[in-house]
This record gives C-alpha cells, sequence and structure tokens, in this order.
C-alpha cells in the first residue's frame, strides 16, 4: 500500500475519545471487531492450505518447533483431537505433511513437514502478512511490531486465566490452546 493510501485511510479513521468510555474503549469490543476483519480477509490467504487456518498453524507449529505427536498438536493449539485428525489427514492427503514413528516411543507417530509443506507455509505466510498489513494499515512499522509482541505475550497467559479468576468458568468441551508449550528447536527469524 502507497503512502498516500495510507494517508487516506489514516484520516478516515475517527478520534477515539478515551475520556468518554464508549464502546471502541472496551477490550472486549475491540478484539471480536478486530478477529472478526482479520478472518474474512485471511480466509482468502489460506484458501490453498488444506485445513484453512488450522491447516496453516498446523504447519507453522510442524515447521518452527520439534517433531510431536497429533495429539501434543492438537493440545498446543487449542484444536479438538478430532478435528486435528481431519486437519492432518487433508494435510497428509496433499503431500504437505507426512506420520513418521517417534524415534524413542515407535508406537507414537510424529507429523512433519515435507518440501511441499514448507513451500505451501512460505507462499501461505506472504499472503497473510498482506492481509496483515492492510488490517493494521493504521500503524505505522513499529505500532504494528509493538501490536504483534504485545499481543503474543498476552496470548501466552491467556491460557492460564481462569486458575487466576476464582468466578471463571471455562466451557469444557472447548480445547485451550497451550501457547507455552512450544517445543521450538530453532531460534526463530523475526517475520514482522
Amino acid at each position: 500500500m502507497d503512502d498516500s493510501a495510507t494517508a487516506n485511510a489514516t484520516e478516515s479513521l475517527p478520534e477515539i475519545d478515551w475520556g468518554a468510555g464508549g464502546i471502541e474503549t472496551e477490550l472486549g469490543w475491540a478484539l471480536p471487531a478486530m478477529y472478526q476483519g482479520f478472518s474474512r480477509s485471511a480466509t482468502g490467504a489460506v484458501v490453498d492450505v488444506p485445513g484453512g487456518p488450522r491447516g496453516y498453524q498446523v504447519l507453522v507449529a510442524i515447521t518452527t518447533e520439534k517433531p510431536s505427536s497429533q495429539l501434543a498438536l492438537a493440545h498446543r493449539l487449542g484444536i479438538d483431537k478430532t478435528q486435528m485428525t481431519y486437519v492432518i489427514d487433508a494435510l497428509e492427503a496433499g503431500g504437505f505433511v507426512e506420520r513418521r514413528p517417534d524415534p524413542t516411543d515407535r508406537r507414537i507417530r510424529q507429523v512433519h513437514p515435507t518440501d511441499a509443506g514448507r513451500s505451501l507455509l512460505k507462499s501461505a505466510r506472504a499472503a497473510l502478512r498482506d492481509v496483515e498489513g492492510v488490517l493494521m494499515r493504521h500503524l505505522n512499522h513499529d505500532e504494528q511490531t509493538q501490536l504483534r509482541r504485545l499481543l503474543a505475550r498476552v496470548a501466552l497467559g491467556a491460557g492460564n486465566v481462569e486458575s487466576c479468576i476464582a468466578d471463571a468458568r471455562a466451557d469444557p468441551d472447548q480445547p485451550l490452546a497451550s501457547p507455552d508449550r512450544s517445543r521450538r528447536h530453532t531460534p526463530s527469524t523475526s517475520t514482522e
């Protein structure tokens, strides 16, 4: 997006009166609004990934972390284990992942990316970064980086919020993502 398009987009953005306490100042409004905008746009960016956004998340996890089982991936990403089976099956049928026996326990099958899976991830990631750029067009580069980092920090602690709140009532049927269970095996390269 060129600078004139960014300037025009910024000019049309209404000022937020933080002192008035309007709906736009509420985190509970802002997060779903941001997610809905992202979700509508991002779905097209990962249309070629079997399993869509879930398939994309699996590809990210298995290419940046130590190999793990399908069940461990499901727990890590907060995806129902039955749904995870369908996602892995679709990725495997497309030639993007393969299941291999765990070298320490041959009863367990680990999920590994193929070269085609790495290539698909690279193109999907580039398309998602374009979508994110449009979504965050009202922020400069440093603000976008800061937002990513702050959201990642909040997300890392979000899985344990219920234990901090006496009245929290979690839905026991909803799998809970556990980003803190990352099994990263190499230093990550920033893609911000």
